[in-house]
């Protein structure tokens, strides 16, 4: 495993909620000169009827919510939307409208004025009529003849989004979990299907048009299904310089089909061609589907360790959650509506715990993936200030004492961040240091975010 930085710490620490050097603490030792991904963002979805939801709130509680999903300085800082492409907007060939998707605008325009610029879109079915099931559910496929009325379908829809609400539409994705034909919108694509409409017509559409949004593909269900939806655009030097993006979702670390597994597995194995061909890679959808609503410090626990297993050997740039706001009396919100209130969830702040410090342009750094059983690190620096972040998470029900030091990085102090039973997202006392060691007592079932600033 590339995360191999693991040092043994000898007896330089300083105090931090009365802990001990008889405490046998964990040793941590972060590698700032091993220089891994640079993070493009973390966000969530409006699609489906995520951003409906918001309307059913009241006016003051749609502001709180925004603010506490995408205000960095009071609220957990998401800095991507990813949206529905919907079937609507041209329901039969030739007649467009535009005025359908007022929930995910509105919800757009809420982000962004709250500093998210990355709005990107998926879409789940095109209209029917292109369809060879002449229908947006029940998977089927996209017509032969219609590839290129769906490549102009595309293109026209980031035009008209920047013309119509100035929202720029940074990238696009082809199509929703391929594989899968579901009751709901879908559209079925094999590995070379997808491979000749981004060669033939998506592609050469975009670049006709002058397009800047960028090609995402293939937004499989779950990562393993990545070679057979990806290989092909991958083995194809043509249709891979089209594509800047490699999406999946971690379905297979979260939902077993009936019921949301907890705590997730082990680190997401790389797709090395992805890296190969220097293509950024996201987690694009991920959710703790069934089971029944539960707002606790477990299902805290486990959105940060989701986000650790696809940061990890998959060197995920970009990861996004979901549902902001459910509706469906489950685990796949970071709240969930009741009448015109929400309930805020733990996973919520839990995904604070990375998200609010860890912003676009920083890049992950070297460090252990599992020090000790049950304690995860993950680190990251912004090269151009120095600013640092470092995410423990703590899965043992007892406190656990670790102690941490930099390599290729100094600093005078870091300040905790905590997201236990009992605390959301609190900032604690900043903690000194000497010779650059920093020893802290995780609480029990916490994710606890260490920021500072090196030199």
């Amino acid at each position: 495993m590339r995360f191999k930085y693991l040092a043994v710490i000898l007896g330089i620490f300083c105090s931090f909620s009365g802990f001990s050097q008889k405490s046998n603490p964990v040793p941590v030792t972060v590698n700032f000169a091993d220089v891994h991904q640079r993070i493009t963002g973390f966000g969530t979805s409006g699609g489906n009827s995520s951003a409906s939801n918001f309307k059913k709130l009241a006016p003051e509680r749609q502001k709180s919510l925004c603010d506490l999903l995408f205000n960095v300085e009071n609220g957990i800082g998401l800095s991507m939307v990813r949206n529905e492409l919907y079937w609507t907007i041209e329901p039969s060939p030739g007649v467009w409208d535009w005025t359908k998707d007022d929930a995910q605008v509105w919800l757009m325009n809420e982000a962004k004025k709250r500093g998210v610029n990355y709005f990107w879109s998926a879409t789940w079915s095109m209209p029917a009529w292109m369809k060879d099931n002449d229908n947006i559910k029940h998977g089927g496929h996209l017509k032969l003849e219609q590839y290129q009325n769906y490549a102009d379908y595309l293109s026209k829809y980031v035009q008209e989004y920047k013309k119509r609400f100035d929202l720029e539409i940074k990238a696009v994705s082809i199509t929703n979990e391929p594989a899968l034909a579901t009751g709901y919108q879908s559209c079925q694509w094999n590995g070379a299907q997808l491979r000749d409409f981004i060669k033939n017509n998506m592609g050469p559409t975009f670049k006709r048009d002058g397009l800047q949004s960028k090609i995402l593909m293939p937004e499989s269900h779950v990562s393993t299904n990545l070679p057979l939806e990806a290989d092909s655009t991958m083995n194809d030097p043509i249709a891979r310089d089209f594509v800047s993006i490699i999406g999946w979702h971690q379905y297979n670390q979260s939902y077993d089909g009936k019921n949301p597994f907890f705590p997730p597995s082990t680190p997401i194995a790389a797709y090395n061609p992805a890296k190969t061909y220097n293509k950024e890679i996201w987690q694009t959808e991920v959710s703790f589907i069934g089971g029944k609503p539960d707002s606790t410090i477990n299902w805290g626990i486990g959105t940060s360790l989701l986000i650790h297993n696809a940061m990890a050997e998959a060197e995920v740039n970009a990861w996004v959650w979901w549902v902001p706001l459910n509706s469906w009396k489950d685990n796949e919100g970071l709240a969930d509506i009741s009448g015109d209130k929400y309930i805020v969830t733990k996973r919520l702040y839990c995904f604070g715990n990375w998200s609010k410090f860890i912003r676009p342009g920083y890049f992950m750094v070297g460090t252990a993936y599992q020090p000790a059983p049950n304690i995860f690190v993950s680190a990251f620096k912004n090269p151009k200030t120095n600013q640092f972040v470092v995410v423990l998470t703590n899965n043992n029900p007892d406190e656990k004492p670790v102690s941490v030091s930099f390599n290729g990085l100094k600093s005078a102090s870091v300040t905790p961040w905590v997201t236990s039973a009992n605390k959301n997202l609190v900032i604690q006392q900043t903690i000194k240091c000497k010779k650059n060691v920093f020893s802290i007592s995780l609480e029990g079932s916490s994710v606890t975010t260490l920021v500072g600033k090196g030199k």
